[in-house]
């Protein structure tokens, strides 16, 4: 073998080795592979457009009930009320104590009945009692068969009304039972029954005329 050959094949195992050399250090410079695919990041969804509506799903804010008058009613009305009854203790003691005769102090008291509190009406009622005569019961029945009145108020009423002449108390008595609405109508209708001894239901026609008959077979 000539001198040129040994030359060729001494350079050319030189190339090869560096040739080794280069891919062997670029497959170690990289990182091991693995079988997990990259992560998928969610994509970043679009900013909002922004806009002068308000959102449908905003909280409103939660309305104030109007303000009202106490009871529904205007400012100084209860004052006027109490102002009304205001002293009516003190009212019906000047009206007792007075040397005012018996009628005058009476139709006072008759005056001021309809403003006076449940408690006030129950006490004027028995002074009138004693204050009204029978020839003047008829401003007392007028007390006696208004339904709105106070039960306790009715009650001194009707002893009243029972106290009182056959020809007063059987007229006042038949009024207040035929008035379905007022407290004390099964009540007086008991008396009525009592006194004519018999039961004529709700026909108050026949009411009227047995009592009337009842009345002229037992005068005052």
């Amino acid at each position: 073998m000539s001198k040129l050959s040994k030359l060729l094949i001494l350079v050319g195992a030189i190339a090869g080795a560096v040739l080794v050399g280069i891919v062997l250090s670029r497959r170690n410079s990289k990182g091991p592979e693995t079988d997990t695919p990259p992560s998928v990041s969610e994509p970043t969804p679009p900013a909002p457009e922004e806009t002068n509506r308000p959102s449908f799903f905003t909280k409103r804010a939660r309305r104030q009930p109007a303000q009202t008058a106490t009871n529904g009613q205007p400012m100084g009305a209860s004052e006027t009320a109490t102002n009304a009854v205001a002293g009516w203790e003190d009212k019906v003691d000047g009206i007792l104590g007075s040397a005012s005769p018996e009628p005058e102090k009476a139709r006072q008291m008759l005056e001021m009945f309809p403003t006076l509190p449940a408690d006030g009406q129950e006490e004027v009622a028995r002074h009138l009692s004693n204050l009204v005569p029978d020839q003047d019961y008829g401003l007392m029945r007028g007390c006696l068969t208004n339904a709105s009145l106070p039960e306790d108020v009715l009650d001194v009423l009707l002893d009243d009304a029972l106290n009182r002449p056959n020809s007063l108390k059987l007229p006042a008595l038949l009024e207040v039972a035929r008035s379905p609405q007022h407290p004390k109508a099964a009540e007086a209708k008991d008396f009525l029954e009592l006194f004519l001894e018999e039961d004529y239901g709700n026909d108050w026609g026949k009411w009227q005329t047995q009592m009337e008959q009842w009345l002229k077979e037992n005068p005052d």
